[in-house]
């Protein structure tokens, strides 16, 4: 569903079912989304936050996220980019001049950090994909660890949102069809 902007500048502010956006249980927490919007107002950078209601339950998953995302991503890397740096420090050829004498491990250190996010982002597509059943499919929408560093996604538990500066929107997807109808009703001046 898409939500409009019609102002950057004064981002409209979202209303939720008063349950949990993943489960539908009754609310007992909030956890946030936010997106800058590229706009500044009074030399401050304008943030449209979105607060989500969730249950207990299902916020304590959202913050055990990077256990099947952040952590995959970093051990995996670490551990495949150190056995790469190995072979190509050792083989690599060390200059003749005080500029390329450090080659060996420069070169060695590059090789370990391409191998490390490659091997590392397979990892993690991997173990996402098996996490499903405890974190729902929309684990598997979120963006890569390395490129959510480049993307102007942010995610939770149930619910997945992507600002579109250039359109003035945002999508959101939900996993629960039911919070999404009560979603829509209560947004619908908002919603495209």
């Amino acid at each position: 569903m898409t939500i409009q902007i019609p102002d950057l500048k004064n981002p409209p502010i979202l209303q939720f079912p008063n349950r949990c956006v993943n489960c539908g249980k009754a609310k007992e927490e909030i956890l946030g989304l936010s997106f800058d919007m590229g706009v500044q107002k009074k030399n401050q950078q304008v943030v449209m936050k979105i607060s989500v209601p969730m249950c207990k339950v299902c916020a304590e998953k959202e913050r055990s996220i990077a256990k099947v995302t952040l952590i995959p991503f970093l051990i995996s890397g670490a551990i495949f980019g150190a056995i790469a740096f190995v072979p190509a420090f050792m083989f690599s050829p060390e200059g003749t001049t005080p500029d390329t004498a450090a080659f060996p491990y420069t070169f060695g250190g590059f090789v370990g950090l391409v191998v490390g996010v490659i091997f590392g982002s397979i990892v993690e597509a991997i173990v996402k994909t098996l996490s499903i059943p405890v974190y729902g499919k929309l684990v598997t929408k979120r963006p890569l660890t390395i490129l959510g560093f480049f993307s102007n996604t942010d995610d939770l538990i149930g619910i997945s949102a992507k600002f579109i500066k250039d359109r003035k929107m945002i999508e959101l997807q939900f996993e629960n069809e039911e919070i999404a109808s009560e979603f829509k009703k209560l947004n619908q001046s908002l919603i495209l």
